[in-house]
C-alpha cells in the first residue's frame, strides 16, 4: 500500500519529468512566428514558411528526443520505488499472520512486470510526446496565415496580429486527444498516464503477492474529499474472490477507468485479516462523506472545491503558458520596434494576470482551510516561482 503523501510524491515526480517541453515548444513556434511574421504578412512567402516548416519539425524532435533520454530512467525509478514501498507495506501485515513474502527484487515475475509496465508508460509517453512535432507545423503555418489575412485586410496592425496568434497558440498549447474524444494538455496527461500507470502496476503485483499467500480480503484506504461514487466503497473490505458479506471487486469498479485504481484515483489497499479492527470506523467515513466548505459564503461539498481549486490551478499554468508565448516574441530576431513596444506592455499585463490568478487561490486555500499545491502549479523553468520574469 501507498500513502496518499507518497502518492502526492510520485505525481510531483511525473510532473517535472515533461513539464519544461511544453513551454519549450509553445516558446520556439512563438519565435519562429515572430522572425518571419513580417515576410509573410506582407507577401506570404511560400519558401520561407516552408524552410522554416522543416526547421521547427527538427528542433521540436530535438527538444522530445531529449526529453525522451532522459525520462526512461526516471519512470524505471517511479515505478520502481511504487512497487517497493507499496509491497513493503503489505508484507509486513503478511510476515505478522507467520507467512512469509520473498522481497520483489528476488521474484522474477514481479520484477519482469514492474519493468515492462515502465517501459510500456515510457513508450505511451514518448508517442505522445512525438505527435507534437507534426501539430506544431500545422500551429505555425495556420498562426502565420492568419495573421497574413488579418492584416492584408486591415482588420488588425501586424503587431497585434502577431501578438494575438501567438497568444491563442499559447492558449492551445500542446494538445493531447483521446479516442474518446477527451482532450487535455501534453503536462497533464504525462501526469495522470504515469500516476495511473504506476497505481494499476502496484495493484498487479498486491494481487500476484495475495495469489503467492493464499490472501484474499483486502481492505480499501480511504481519505477526504473523495469523489462521491468512490467514497461509497472506500475504507471498507474487498473479497477478491467474491465472498457474500463483503464488497466484490465489480463493486469497486477495479479495472475500469473510472473504478478503483483507475484513471486519477489515489486509493488504494492492503491485506485485511478476518476480524482484526478496522483501519476506519464507519463514523469517521460518514463524516468524510458530508464534509463540507465555504467559499464566499457558498456552502459546497469538499470535493467539490477540490475541483474548483483544480480549475484554478488549471488557469495558472495556462498564465505561465501565455507569458512563455509574449517572451517568445522577445528572444527571436524581430527588429520591428512597434511589436517589440507591444511585447514587452503583453507581458507585463500577462505577469500582473498572473499576480492576480495567484492571490484568488491563495484567498480560496484560505477560505476552505485546503493546501496549495505547488506539483500543479509549476511548468516550465518557474519553479519556485509564482511569476516568469
Amino acid at each position: 500500500m501507498l500513502t496518499p503523501k507518497q502518492w502526492e510524491t510520485i505525481s510531483k515526480q511525473a510532473s517535472q519529468i515533461y513539464n519544461q517541453l511544453e513551454v519549450d515548444i509553445i516558446e520556439e513556434i512563438a519565435t519562429r512566428i515572430a522572425s518571419v511574421g513580417y515576410a509573410n504578412t506582407v507577401v506570404h512567402n511560400d519558401v520561407l514558411i516552408a524552410q522554416e516548416m522543416g526547421l521547427l519539425y527538427e528542433d521540436i524532435i530535438n527538444l522530445v528526443a531529449r526529453y525522451n533520454n532522459t525520462s526512461v530512467t526516471q519512470i524505471q525509478e517511479i515505478f520502481e520505488s511504487a512497487g517497493v514501498k507499496s509491497l513493503t507495506f503489505d508484507d509486513k501485515i503478511y510476515k505478522e499472520a507467520g507467512l512469509n513474502p520473498i522481497p520483489i527484487k528476488q521474484n522474477k515475475l514481479m520484477l519482469q512486470l514492474l519493468i515492462a509496465d515502465a517501459i510500456r508508460t515510457n513508450s505511451h509517453l514518448s508517442n505522445l510526446c512525438m505527435t507534437t512535432a507534426s501539430s506544431g507545423q500545422t500551429d505555425f503555418l495556420n498562426a502565420l496565415d492568419k495573421a497574413y489575412l488579418e492584416v492584408s485586410r486591415g482588420v488588425k496592425s501586424y503587431s497585434q496580429a502577431i501578438i494575438d496568434t501567438i497568444d491563442e497558440l499559447s492558449k492551445k498549447g500542446s494538445t493531447v486527444v483521446y479516442p474518446s474524444g477527451y482532450k487535455t494538455s501534453l503536462e497533464s496527461a504525462v501526469r495522470m498516464n504515469i500516476v495511473t500507470s504506476a497505481n494499476q502496476m502496484c495493484g498487479k503485483l498486491q494481487e500476484m503477492r495475495a495469489d503467492e499467500m493464499g490472501w484474499d480480503l483486502m481492505e480499501l484506504t480511504a481519505h477526504s474529499g473523495a469523489r462521491p461514487e468512490h467514497a461509497e466503497w472506500q475504507g471498507k473490505i474487498v473479497s477478491r474472490s467474491g465472498q457474500k458479506g463483503y464488497l466484490s471487486l465489480d463493486d469497486i469498479g477495479y479495472g475500469e477507468p473510472t473504478g478503483f485504481k483507475g484513471v486519477n484515483c489515489r486509493h488504494d489497499w492492503y491485506p485485511y485479516y478476518k476480524g482484526s479492527t478496522k483501519t476506519y470506523t464507519q463514523k469517521q467515513l460518514n463524516n468524510w462523506k458530508k464534509e463540507n466548505v465555504t467559499y464566499n459564503g457558498k456552502e459546497m461539498s469538499k470535493y467539490d472545491a477540490s475541483q474548483i481549486q483544480r480549475k484554478m490551478e488549471r488557469q495558472i499554468r495556462q498564465d505561465k503558458k501565455d507569458i512563455a508565448g509574449i517572451k517568445g516574441i522577445l528572444t527571436s530576431n524581430t527588429n520591428d520596434n512597434d511589436l517589440i513596444k507591444q511585447a514587452k506592455q503583453e507581458l507585463l499585463n500577462k505577469n500582473n494576470k498572473l499576480k492576480e490568478h495567484n492571490s484568488v487561490l491563495d484567498d480560496f486555500v484560505k477560505q476552505t482551510n485546503s493546501r496549495k499545491d505547488y506539483n500543479r502549479l509549476y511548468i516550465g523553468k518557474a519553479k519556485n516561482e509564482d511569476v516568469l520574469k
